[in-house]
């Protein structure tokens, strides 16, 4: 079938461009328009082979594969399937198990004639080779890098039949930016970014959108936050007060100011005698740090 499919390993492609912006691997510190991005992606293929788009494959990992916002928005593009492995506290798991059978089935069954691949992972390298000896051409994609190498397996790139490199203005730039965080709460003897205060800016903000039902079942929890929201809380405040790994008492004003702000209306325990509970830093070993 003269058909052309492409597959997205979105954690090399996000994690590529936010190292190629801002210097950093962290996906946290870029904003991606997401509907333009992959227009773009199809745009390239289009323009250069002559088939028409099968589909577009996108491989990110989830924690407990649950889609995130971002994914939904991915997910509900036309011509576009969302494909999610697991994210650990070790990075992503099933991900280059996912792009190799799709690549295989696909070519098994004849759906394609051209692959065009975005990863840079030496273990999808098998699979590229399975796909090309039953009559599949693969064209590698790389994002460019501030080096001028680029940050992919030399074995994948030399066994894929073509390496093209994306063009940085066409494809990166003008669908990827850095995040544009708000100015950081300052203490007006030091100047430096308030951890308490940052906390309890995002505990009101997090008020502002939970139903009263949710509120309650939060305070009912104290002094233990959700490890999910407890994970978006330090995500949130790193924007302000920078990494936090390793950072106790940051950690724990964080918690605090979250607290200040759910228990403002109630009368559950102050959060400050809850954040400096054990299951305060019980909570800490629970959170994995975005990367």
């Amino acid at each position: 079938m003269n058909k052309a499919a492409v597959f997205v390993d979105a954690g090399y492609l996000l994690a590529a461009s936010a190292e190629l912006i801002t210097g950093s691997k962290s996906r946290a510190g870029i904003e991606v328009a997401y509907p333009a991005l992959v227009s773009a992606l199809i745009d390239l293929v289009d323009h250069h082979g002559s088939e028409d788009l099968l589909r577009v494959y996108w491989y990110d990992g989830a924690r407990n594969a649950v889609p995130t916002d971002e994914h939904l928005i991915v997910a509900r593009l036309p011509k576009v399937k969302l494909r999610l492995g697991r994210r650990t506290h070790w990075g992503q798991k099933g991900v280059d198990s996912l792009i190799v059978l799709d690549l295989t089935t696909l070519a098994r069954e004849r759906a394609m004639s051209t692959a065009y691949l975005i990863s840079g992972d030496e273990d999808i390298r098998e699979g590229v080779a399975a796909a090309q000896q039953l009559g599949v051409r693969v064209i590698l994609l790389g994002v460019p890098t501030r080096s001028g190498w680029p940050q992919q397996a030399d074995t994948l790139v030399r066994e894929a039949d073509e390496h093209i490199i994306l063009d940085r203005a066409v494809v990166i730039d003008s669908h990827i930016r850095p995040v544009q965080s708000p100015p950081p709460a300052t203490t007006p003897a030091t100047g430096q970014p308030d951890a308490r205060e940052v906390g309890r800016r995002f505990g009101a903000a997090w008020l502002e959108k939970a139903t009263a039902a949710e509120a309650a079942a939060l305070k009912a929890q104290a002094p233990n936050i959700p490890r999910d929201l407890d994970a978006q809380l330090f995500r949130d405040s790193e924007r302000s007060l920078g990494a936090l790994r390793g950072r106790v008492e940051a950690r724990r004003e964080i918690r605090a100011g979250f607290w200040d702000a759910v228990m403002e209306k109630g009368s559950i325990e102050t959060s400050a005698d809850a954040a400096s509970k054990p299951n305060g830093e019980l909570a800490d070993a629970q959170v994995t740090q975005a990367t």
